[in-house]
């Protein structure tokens, strides 16, 4: 598919985000319909309830679409959960004769042999991304077609998955009459969504805190080199507050959206807030320190454990780019103090779709990130894409790389 206009879908555990964009004639991106639909068929980022998935999508599809339907469009398909796991592999081939001048074909036997990976039966490959090439021991080469060696090698990013969710993913979109052009990793999209060229080549780690989960992923020269979910997001936060409070979980979402904050310094001791509790006509009143402490609890324990995950990755400490906080929990004040308490790493700070470039009505939502960097993927990186690995067109085997949002070719 090389087109300059596509279509992505979001699949979130609180909303399903369809956005339609396209390139303009000076290489922008500009999006020019959105569909934003809250999601009762996920949970955790995994399907529950098919026909609700699809609803969902369909309903953020119309819209998008000003009514249409978009049926027959390719799309490109967000996709998460701990369910879906990523790792590096690697995959080397000798060059015959030596020293002759490397090849396209060349590049795809090397990434196919580092996808010679075992899985356990019931997962499968989604996306395949090299991070960097090797030529004759010579590391760093992103870009090695034209070069002379005798041997080639590659660090490839691996996008496993369930297949059982995979297929459940997929069939939530195809019933709505859309085609699957590429499923990518939501923590990527969401790094794509939020950070600028600079900030993906000089080492980043960007948080997702959606409502069921939260995506991790690091970013270190140009390249994705771990990622993770986690299976708690900001629905934790509202289903201890409903719990503890005795509320509905409505009420709850309610306090934690007006009144919640991670930080307590400025709140008086006297100040308090109405809550309606289960079985209850009226409200009562509840000091508003009660409520932000319980939030923040929860928010530190998520943060301890992104924390935990970002020194397996051997990358705490040692991120020139900061960490960069998204998603619609990124919303609750003082978040961004806390992690940085939490991860002692340097400033953290809120991403948003404008930090990338974005100008479209919810450029200014940390809860569109992920959605923005489905565009910014699908329509920025064509010069990398590499055929289907054995001639097939399945979906799953199609190789794309995002170095041209790093060359400025884009």
């Amino acid at each position: 598919m090389n087109s300059t206009r596509v279509t992505v879908v979001d699949l979130g555990s609180a909303k399903t985000v369809c956005l339609v964009a396209e390139m303009s004639e000076r290489g922008k991106v500009r999006v020019v319909g959105s569909g934003v639909e809250p999601s009762k068929g996920l949970r955790r980022g995994a399907v529950v309830d098919l026909d609700e998935a699809t609803r969902s999508v369909r309903e953020a599809l119309k819209q998008a679409h000003d009514g249409g339907s978009g049926e027959g469009e390719h799309a490109f398909v967000g996709v998460g959960s701990p369910l879906v796991h990523g790792a590096t592999a690697r995959g080397y081939v000798p060059l015959y004769p030596k020293s002759r001048q490397i090849t396209r074909e060349d590049v795809l036997q090397v990434i196919k042999h580092s996808r010679q990976v075992s899985l356990p039966p019931d997962e499968e490959q989604i996306q395949a991304m090299p991070q960097t090439f090797s030529v004759d021991g010579q590391n760093g080469i992103q870009k090695p077609i034209g070069m002379s060696g005798g041997r080639l090698e590659v660090t490839t990013f691996l996008v496993t998955g369930q297949t059982s969710h995979i297929q459940n993913i997929e069939r939530a979109v195809t019933q709505c009459g859309l085609k699957v052009e590429q499923m990518v990793l939501q923590s990527l999209a969401s790094g794509l969504g939020v950070l600028s060229p600079e900030a993906l080549d000089h080492g980043c780690a960007v948080i997702d805190l959606g409502a069921g989960t939260t995506d991790i992923a690091v970013f270190d020269k140009g390249a994705l080199t771990a990622s993770v979910s986690l299976p708690v997001g900001s629905q934790l936060v509202t289903s201890d507050l409903s719990k503890l409070l005795k509320t509905s979980p409505d009420e709850a979402e309610r306090l934690k959206t007006e009144f919640g904050s991670v930080q307590l310094e400025g709140i008086p001791e006297t100040e308090t807030v109405p809550v309606l509790q289960l079985g209850q006509a009226h409200t009562r009143p509840l000091a508003r320190r009660v409520l932000c402490e319980i939030i923040q609890s929860r928010v530190r324990e998520i943060a301890t454990m992104v924390r935990q995950q970002i020194e397996k990755s051997g990358t705490l400490g040692v991120l020139p780019g900061g960490v960069v906080l998204t998603g619609g929990g990124s919303l609750l004040p003082g978040i961004d103090r806390l992690f940085e308490e939490t991860l002692n790493q340097g400033p953290v700070r809120i991403g948003r779709p404008k930090d990338a470039g974005f100008d479209f009505a919810g450029s200014d939502e940390p809860g569109m990130a992920s959605a923005a960097g489905l565009v910014r993927f699908a329509l920025q990186n064509f010069d990398d894409e590499f055929s289907p690995v054995g001639g097939t067109d399945d979906w799953k085997d199609r190789i794309r790389t995002f170095w041209s949002l790093l060359s400025g070719r884009a």
